[in-house]
């Protein structure tokens, strides 16, 4: 067998033009393509065989196997550089070769008129596959060593190419899909609050709600959102917030506010790590979806969080209040890439 060996850099840099072949390589192509063209012929006949077999026509089946036979003996010879044999010549003295799928071993009970039995001609176009594949194995041996010209040097060069191409492009479009979704980027979305009358009812309505545009301005920065209240929000015991509508982006809620028409404040929350490093007061938090504690905390501090859905929301309860008039909500966001080390 031909083993070429080339650098990475020969691969890379070398010619991308198909060479120019001399007169025997130019031979050697053309026996090569001959001998393709040959097990092309022996495959389609093994496909027609095999429908003519099990459609019974055994006639038939007897008349193509007989050419299929005669094809695979001088397609070895060929190989071997022997002469072939002529259709209905004698089959006596070609040599079976040695082989561990046992090609070509029909022969010795091979009879040029056939078969009326189609358990026996079952049987032979069964050897028949195994031949064709052993006469398939042999060509292309002779492909890698006798007939190996610098045109399968450069189609195997290109094969290579194309692997690393194909590898690279594939790795670079995964690499850019995949900082997309470790670290997005900070999309136009709104921050949204939707008020509920208790624990016990914590169903939501469109009228019962307010947004606000999250400023991308001062992404990193504090940023306190004020939001005033229509009367249909004066009363209530429980407040959804869905800071963001997208995934991957941190944020840390400092505080809110809930104040009357005064100004004066009808209650408030701080959302900080607790002893148990879970957010202080943990029972007052009904619900929180799409949305998790980002990384290492200490008691005391504010909770960082990362949204992990589309649809993330915190369910606060808390004692009703009456005559709300406004909400103020203290946030910073933090896109990933972003975020300093701690």
């Amino acid at each position: 067998m031909v083993v070429v060996k080339m650098s990475f850099k020969e691969i890379l840099f070398s010619k991308w033009k198909s060479p120019d072949l001399s007169a025997e390589e130019t031979q050697f192509e053309e026996i090569k393509k001959e001998k393709k063209q040959k097990l092309n012929q022996m495959e389609s006949r093994l496909e027609s065989l095999e429908i003519l077999i099990s459609n019974d026509k055994l006639e038939d089946a007897n008349i193509l196997m007989k050419y299929l036979v005669y094809d695979m003996v001088n397609f070895y010879q060929s190989l071997t550089g022997k002469n072939t044999i002529p259709l209905e010549g004698d089959l006596g003295g070609f040599s079976i070769p040695e082989s561990k799928t046992k090609a070509f071993q029909f022969l010795s009970g091979y009879s040029k008129e056939g078969t009326t039995d189609d358990s026996k001609l079952n049987d032979l176009f069964e050897s028949c596959l195994v031949t064709y594949d052993f006469l398939l194995g042999e060509s292309k041996k002779q492909f890698r060593t006798n007939w190996f010209t610098t045109l399968d040097q450069f189609k195997s060069v290109r094969k290579i190419r194309i692997i690393l191409i194909s590898s690279i492009l594939s790795l670079s479009v995964f690499g850019v899909l995949y900082y997309q979704y470790k670290f997005p980027v900070m999309k136009d979305q709104n921050i949204k609050l939707y008020s509920f009358a208790d624990k016990e009812h914590p169903q939501t309505s469109e009228s019962q709600m307010v947004s606000m545009p999250v400023s991308k301005q001062k992404i990193g920065e504090w940023n306190e959102y004020v939001f005033a209240l229509p009367d249909s929000m004066a009363k209530f015991g429980g407040l959804r917030i869905d800071p963001l509508e997208q995934r991957g982006i941190h944020f840390v809620l400092d505080e809110f506010q809930i104040l009357d028409g005064k100004g004066r404040t009808l209650y408030s929350k701080k959302i900080i790590v607790s002893q148990n490093l879970l957010p202080e007061d943990y029972q007052d938090f009904l619900k929180i979806s799409d949305i998790k504690t980002a990384g290492k905390q200490q008691p005391g501090e504010l909770v960082e969080m990362v949204t992990t859905g589309r649809d993330p929301q915190i369910l606060l309860v808390f004692p009703p209040v009456e005559g709300a008039k406004t909400i103020k909500v203290k946030m910073k966001y933090i896109e990933a890439h972003k975020l300093k080390k701690k």
